[in-house]
C-alpha cells in the first residue's frame, strides 16, 4: 500500500493531511506550525505507523514558506515531491468559488493520485542553491541602488544642480564623485574651499596625480560660483544628501562583494565555461544566468525551459480564429527572463558594430523585417538565445568569440 502525506502550505503553517492510495485516511486535514515540535510530532505518527518506506511528502513551492518543511523533510529521508502551485491552480479552478485550506489538502490528494502531480524528486547540488541565493541578494542590492540613485539625483539637483556637468556620462555615481560631494554637500561649501583641497579629495580616492583634478577641481568651483541650488546650505537635504551618499558608497561595495563571489562559485559549474563562450555574455551575465535556471540539462527539451522562464507563447482561441503565438505567459522565472532579455539586448547592440553575422543579431533584424515591436523582438531573441545555450550544454561544447 502507497502513502502520501499533503501539505497545503501558508505563512508559518500548514495544513496536514495523511491518506492512503485506497482512500483510507490516517490524519484528517489538521493544521501544524512550521516549527520544531510539530514537525516531529508528526514524524513520530508516521514512524509509528511505519508506513515511512512507502509514503511521498507532497507541497506546492509557495514563495520561501515550503522551505522549512521541505528541508525537515528531507534531512529525515523522506520522499519528498515540490510542483509548482500553477498545477493545482489549473486543474482545480471550477465554478464554485467556495475555498478552505481542507478542501484544498483534499482535491491536492485526488490529484496526486489521478497522476495529475508529476512525481519528480529533484534535489539540486548545493552550489546551485548558493548561487540562486546570491543571485536573489544581487538583484535586491541593485533594486535598492536603482532606488537611493533617482533619490541622490533629485537631491543633487536640489543642492548643486551643476554638478552633472562636471561628472557627464553617469560618472556621477562614481566613488570619485560620491567621496566628493560627501565631503562638499553643497554648491556654497565648493565656493569657498581652495582649489587644491577639491583637487586633494579627488585624487586622494583612486590615487591619480593631482594635477589631473586640479584641472577638474577648478571647473567645479567655477559652476559653483554662478550656482543658485533650491536650498541654503544649512538646509537638512544637505546632511540629507550625506547620509545618502555613504549608503549607496555601502550599497556599492556590498553589491561588488556579492557579484565576486556569485562569479567565482559559477566558474565551479560545468556549463559556466560553455555559456561564457557565447558573443556577448560576461562573467557576471553567465553568473545570473547559471543562478537562475541552475543546471540547464536537467531540461528534457527548450518547451520545458521556456515554461520555466515564462517566455512560452500563449494560445488564444475564439471560434475559427486561433493564434498559436500570442504574448508570452510571463509566468515563470521573472529573474532568469530578465537576464536572458538583457544578455540579448547586449548582443544585439555589440552584433551590430562588430559581427553582423550573430545568429541572435540575424534573428533580431528578421522580426525586426516582420513589423515587430523593439521589446517583443528581444523577447523573441531571448528564446533563440536560450536555444542556442541549451544545446550547447547538451553537447558540452563552446562557440569561438
Amino acid at each position: 500500500m502507497k502513502y502520501v502525506l499533503v501539505l497545503d502550505v501558508a505563512k508559518g503553517k500548514s495544513m496536514f493531511m495523511l491518506s492512503s492510495n485506497v482512500g483510507e485516511v490516517l490524519l484528517e486535514p489538521t493544521e501544524y506550525s512550521h516549527n520544531k515540535t510539530d514537525f516531529e510530532l508528526i514524524n513520530s505518527y508516521i514512524n509509528k505507523s511505519n508506513i515511512k518506506d512507502n509514503l511521498t511528502v507532497i507541497m506546492e513551492a509557495t514563495s520561501i514558506y515550503h522551505k522549512a518543511p521541505e528541508r525537515f523533510f528531507k534531512e529525515n529521508n523522506y520522499h519528498v515531491v515540490i510542483f509548482n502551485p500553477l498545477i493545482g491552480k489549473e486543474i482545480t479552478n471550477t465554478i464554485r468559488k467556495t475555498k478552505t485550506d481542507k478542501q484544498d489538502c483534499i482535491k491536492l490528494t485526488n490529484l496526486f493520485w489521478k497522476g495529475s502531480i508529476p512525481d519528480r524528486n529533484y534535489t539540486e547540488d548545493e552550489i546551485y542553491t548558493r548561487l540562486n541565493e546570491l543571485s536573489r541578494q544581487y538583484y535586491h542590492l541593485d533594486e535598492g541602488l536603482t532606488r537611493h540613485k533617482n533619490r541622490y539625483k533629485e537631491l543633487l539637483h536640489l543642492c548643486f544642480p551643476e554638478f552633472e556637468h562636471c561628472f557627464k556620462d553617469g560618472k556621477i555615481y562614481d566613488l570619485t564623485a560620491l567621496n566628493f560631494i560627501k565631503e562638499f554637500p553643497h554648491a556654497y561649501i565648493i565656493k569657498d574651499k581652495r582649489v587644491d583641497a577639491l583637487a586633494y579629495n579627488m585624487a586622494n580616492t583612486n590615487n591619480r596625480h593631482l594635477n589631473y583634478y586640479k584641472r577638474k577641481a577648478i571647473t567645479i568651483k567655477e559652476y559653483a560660483q554662478n550656482s543658485y541650488p533650491g536650498v541654503n546650505q544649512n538646509s537638512n537635504d544637505v546632511d540629507n544628501l550625506k547620509q545618502l551618499v555613504e549608503i549607496i558608497i555601502n550599497l556599492t561595495s556590498q553589491k561588488d562583494t556579492v557579484k565576486n563571489q556569485m562569479i567565482e562559485l559559477a566558474k565551479q559549474t560545468k556549463n559556466y565555461n560553455v555559456i561564457v563562450s557565447l558573443f556577448g555574455i560576461g562573467e557576471l551575465s553567465a553568473s545570473l544566468i547559471i543562478a537562475e535556471l541552475k543546471d540547464i540539462t536537467r531540461f528534457n527539451n527548450i518547451k520545458q525551459i521556456n515554461a520555466s522562464c515564462g517566455l512560452d507563447p500563449t494560445i488564444v482561441q475564439s471560434g475559427k480564429s486561433i493564434n498559436y503565438h500570442g504574448p508570452i505567459s510571463k509566468r515563470g522565472n521573472k529573474y532568469a527572463r530578465k537576464i536572458l532579455f538583457n544578455c540579448s539586448r547586449n548582443i544585439v547592440t555589440l552584433s551590430a558594430k562588430c559581427d553582423k553575422e550573430n545568429p541572435i543579431y540575424v534573428y533580431y533584424l528578421k522580426k525586426k523585417q516582420e513589423g515587430k515591436h523593439y521589446y517583443a523582438c528581444l523577447t523573441a531573441c531571448s528564446t533563440k538565445l536560450i536555444r542556442i545555450i541549451y544545446a550547447l550544454c547538451m553537447n558540452n561544447s563552446q562557440t569561438q568569440n
